[in-house]
């Protein structure tokens, strides 16, 4: 049984650290392998004692263990949907870079990557580290802290709501990183389609040449000069889902407050 005040008063640290471990697990830069593992943990425990004075005081604390790990799942689940959405953008832009590497022809050109856990492509660790810098220079670090404060002031730390709008709200979101990477990687794209209708046609007109051949460096070099000049409107577009990311974030925190 779980009566002991001190016990009780362990258990709800317990829980408020569960919630902020999983929220890093795959919140961008905390969540990257760029991040040590003890790091990772000792930031969390210390983001526990700092907001623990902060939380309300559930009237409902488990008393006994198997109502306890219920809890703990729970708190489980609330960092694991807060960190799903804090990551979305770096996903579009991992995915958009992914994109360009398939069209480019540099996908055999995949080196290790720690932050990705294992071979990644060039211009998708492009993508990454600059929608990683923006993160940072917006203050999306900051706005995370504020999010997982809010959080423990609108969901209670031993369950939460997990409403129909919530799992709509996640679907959502899981499909506009498809949508938000393709624009981040459209200009690029569409030229490098036009090249190949081209070369398509040249293939056709005088079959005699080795349009394979030429493909290969062609398709590079249109790609990365595309990219440089898209550069802007991509940093453009990923500031602004940034923007909406952190209202999805406050949503999704609403979303999960009981009784809503």
């Amino acid at each position: 049984m779980i009566s002991d005040p001190f016990l009780q008063l362990f258990g709800i640290a317990l829980l408020v650290f569960t919630r902020i471990a999983l929220i890093f697990v795959q919140a961008p830069i905390f969540g990257s392998d760029h991040v040590n593992n003890s790091v990772l943990v000792g930031l969390a425990a210390s983001l526990t004692v700092v907001l623990y004075p902060h939380i309300p005081v559930p009237n409902d604390m488990p008393n006994d263990i198997f109502p306890f790990f219920g809890a703990l799942l729970t708190q489980a689940c609330v960092g694991l949907v807060l960190g799903y959405t804090s990551f979305i953008v770096i996903a579009a832009a991992q995915f958009g870079g992914e994109l360009l590497d398939i069209q480019m022809g540099l996908s055999t050109a995949a080196s290790f990557d720690p932050a990705s856990h294992g071979a990644i492509n060039l211009i998708r660790k492009v993508k990454f580290y600059t929608a990683m810098n923006l993160y940072l220079v917006l203050g999306g670090h900051h706005q995370l802290f504020a999010a997982i404060y809010k959080s423990f002031q609108v969901i209670p730390v031993t369950y939460f709501n997990m409403s129909e709008d919530l799992a709509m709200k996640l679907l959502r979101m899981s499909s506009d990183l498809i949508v938000i990477g393709t624009q981040i990687a459209a200009p690029a794209l569409a030229a490098l389609f036009i090249a190949q209708c081209a070369l398509g046609l040249l293939a056709r007109v005088a079959p005699q040449m080795n349009i394979f051949m030429i493909s290969f460096p062609l398709n590079i070099a249109i790609g990365l000069v595309l990219l440089r000049i898209s550069y802007p409107l991509i940093m453009r577009v990923m500031a602004q889902q940034f923007e909406i990311n952190l209202d999805s974030l406050v949503q999704c925190v609403e979303m999960m407050m009981p009784g809503r």
